[in-house]
């Protein structure tokens, strides 16, 4: 980025990140922050503000950074993920030569870790039927089995599945890690390669999917990974769905080879309303909401503002989170 250069923000939130951002590159720093930037808001789907084709930096989610978006902006030098994952926008077919991209790696432990918890309760002491029974007004009393004492197995050992495990910890669970590359990860009780799988999908009372997606990932969690599993256990996605072969689950779920399962990633995102998912027994549907909350923005902007302050200064190597690109 050079002098009087323009920074495009393209999220529901995209005001408040533009005035956060605006206030904070204000503030004095040690060293200058070089020259000054515009930084511009807009809406998903809407047309864009005036000034917007000469932006040299945009910010967003995947859903927005779109082709049709990219081909707006003839000078972009810098994309900025407002996501931790950049698989569907790594692939994006009009990426200039020579663009610098970073992500939002990092903040997500928290939001993703909360909602996994919460589905594993939900799915462990069966809550819809409770709720069903309370909108009946039937009083029904049922065991109520803990997550303590249980094993959880994640795939993946990222910031988010370390997050995780350690909350599960707390709770008194057993954690164990399947990954490309096997070490000590302290948060784990047991790590195992990917090839052993079948065998962690066997120990698990939850299976929890938090790898990152590409051509040795996808569709790891197959039917014969559901086939491996207890009759009582759980599978919980809330990665990506390609990491999961959606036919076989669906297949697992109505033959009531598995207890339950949960989906916060999907396919087709939103998920239409004639998909045959909303009506499969035994699955919990959440709109794609675990990198959602009420601190992100707040958790995000130190990560922009740092990469923005770089780009002015032209110090592109010293930006957080920087993606290595295919050439």
């Amino acid at each position: 980025m050079t002098p009087s250069q323009t920074l495009l923000i393209v999220n529901a939130d995209a005001a408040y990140y533009a005035a956060q951002l605006m206030e904070e590159l204000a503030q004095p720093v040690e060293e200058a922050a070089g020259p000054a930037v515009t930084v511009l808001a807009a809406t998903p789907g809407q047309p864009l503000p005036d000034g917007a084709e000469s932006a040299t930096a945009v910010m967003g989610f995947a859903s927005a950074l779109t082709p049709g978006l990219i081909a707006q902006l003839p000078r972009l030098r810098w994309l900025h993920a407002l996501s931790s994952g950049v698989d569907g926008i790594v692939s994006l077919p009009n990426l200039p030569a020579g663009l610098v991209m970073t992500s939002s790696h990092g903040v997500h432990g928290p939001a993703v870790s909360e909602l996994t918890l919460m589905l594993m309760l939900a799915l462990a002491r069966d809550f819809p039927s409770l709720i069903d029974n309370q909108r009946a007004h039937v009083w029904k009393r049922r065991p109520q089995p803990l997550l303590h004492g249980k094993t959880v197995v994640i795939l993946g050992t990222g910031l988010i599945a370390r997050a995780l495990a350690t909350r599960c910890r707390a709770l008194g669970m057993r954690t164990v890690a399947v990954t490309a590359t096997v070490r000590d990860v302290p948060e784990f009780d047991a790590v195992l390669p990917r090839t052993a799988l079948l065998d962690g999908a066997a120990q698990a009372d939850t299976l929890v999917a938090l790898a990152p997606l590409d051509d040795t990932t996808r569709g790891m969690v197959d039917a014969s990974v559901f086939a491996a599993m207890k009759p009582g256990a759980f599978f919980i996605n809330v990665a990506r769905a390609g990491l999961c072969d959606t036919a076989a689950l669906v297949d697992a779920l109505t033959e009531g080879r598995l207890a339950g399962a949960a989906l916060d990633v999907f396919d087709r995102e939103p998920l239409p309303a004639d998909d045959p998912l909303w009506d499969v027994p035994r699955l919990l549907i959440t709109p794609h909401l675990g990198g959602e909350s009420d601190r992100y923005a707040d958790q995000v902007l130190p990560i922009i503002v740092h990469n923005t302050r770089c780009a002015l200064r032209g110090e592109w190597d010293a930006m957080r989170n920087r993606i290595a690109l295919p050439r």
